[in-house]
């Protein structure tokens, strides 16, 4: 290694081991549409605390599933949030989904902790998009099964794709120090905001995050999460056909998507188009249901809880209510996070209520000891 290197690389250890800012890191949610920022703090009552928040618009095509195509956009939205932001926080955690990722509860024998290990890497290896070698894997022993061995959630991505991100997050003045899949940023929220509720044994729950172009669903009982898959459709479909069919551009389709006209009325030709996309989102959700019920036999859920930009499309949630035959809400970390007046105003409320959710849940995540 240059020598120079190894100087700045002990200089960096150095800096980190004397650093007196706050203990916590800088959520970064790099979406398809958006780039979104949150510092989380844990305060006294054991509760959380929503110190500040940014979110920044990013072109279209700047993101192509989970590969990069314009970084200097991404780049140009990071710098813009961390002034926005204006945390002296200089840790980060970013979030990862998409096609080279993974996430699933496996149930294994169990045994010592480097058989479990082994039994990871051996189960994992039949359900990756990519080579093992090519990933980084985690996992966590959740409890133990009926069989007698251990439920385990695995968290999987390509290590391409992880250096991809990290390196153009690290382009500013931050330095990554966790890497998360956004379905556990979720998770954390919604285990957060739910709170005893969900660890009821026997309960069953639907956890949705309705992005841009993905939808991420969730099975979530017992405490743990049971079953997860990525849908590959999303709000950015509506606002796509509403161009094509409108002859309007990507802002006027997305106000017609969520605020109809001047008045607060979807015209109907609007509505016909919303209802067609609809139409094959719910067909997908219904083929996914009927795999869970096929699967286990459970044919009933105690709650469906929405979030993300999408869930704002007019009259979703009363849809998917009807859909799954049970109650649907939608995942509002204020109900139970404070926030900080001075850095958060009324007016960002809802916008961090519904599109927010995954930077929090990853900025409640703990710097490694």
């Amino acid at each position: 290694m240059d020598p120079k290197n190894i100087v700045e690389n002990i200089r960096e250890k150095i800096s980190e081991m004397f650093y007196v800012g706050p203990k916590g890191v800088i959520g970064i949610d790099i979406g398809l549409s958006a780039v979104k920022f949150a510092e989380v703090l844990h305060v006294s009552d054991g509760n959380y605390k929503i110190n500040r928040y940014a979110s920044v618009d990013l072109p279209e095509g700047t993101i192509i599933e989970d590969e990069i195509q314009k970084e200097d956009e991404i780049l140009k939205a990071l710098q813009k949030g961390i002034k926005e932001l204006s945390s002296s926080n200089k840790f980060a955690c970013i979030g990862l989904s998409g096609p080279n990722t993974l996430i699933k509860r496996l149930q294994l024998a169990g045994g010592s902790n480097e058989e479990i290990e082994d039994q990871v890497n051996w189960e994992t290896e039949q359900y990756l998009p990519f080579p093992i070698d090519e990933g980084n894997i985690a996992f966590s022993v959740v409890g133990e099964n009926q069989g007698g061995g251990v439920d385990v959630i695995i968290g999987a991505v390509k290590k391409s794709v992880l250096m991809s991100f990290k390196d153009i997050v690290e382009r500013t003045q931050l330095k990554v120090k966790i890497a998360d899949l956004n379905a556990a940023a979720t998770i954390n929220v919604f285990e957060a905001v739910m709170g005893d509720e969900v660890k009821v044994k026997g309960k069953t729950w639907i956890l949705m995050d309705l992005g841009a172009q993905k939808t991420h669903f969730m099975i979530y009982k017992n405490g743990i999460l049971v079953f997860f898959k990525e849908i590959n459709i999303g709000g950015l479909t509506i606002t796509e056909e509403i161009q094509r069919q409108m002859g309007v551009n990507y802002s006027e389709a997305e106000s017609l998507k969520i605020h109809g006209d001047g008045n607060g009325n979807i015209p109907e030709e609007i509505v016909d188009l919303i209802n067609q996309v609809l139409d094959t989102f719910f067909t997908e959700l219904k083929k996914t249901i009927d795999f869970w019920v096929n699967s286990t036999s459970e044919e009933s859920f105690d709650g469906c809880i929405l979030t993300g930009g999408s869930a704002l499309i007019p009259g979703l949630p009363e849809a998917l209510q009807e859909l799954f035959e049970t109650e649907v809400q939608i995942l509002n970390p204020f109900s139970t996070m404070s926030y900080n007046q001075s850095n958060i105003s009324e007016d960002m409320i809802n916008d961090i209520a519904f599109k927010g959710v995954c930077a929090i849940g990853l900025a409640m995540r703990s710097l490694p000891k």
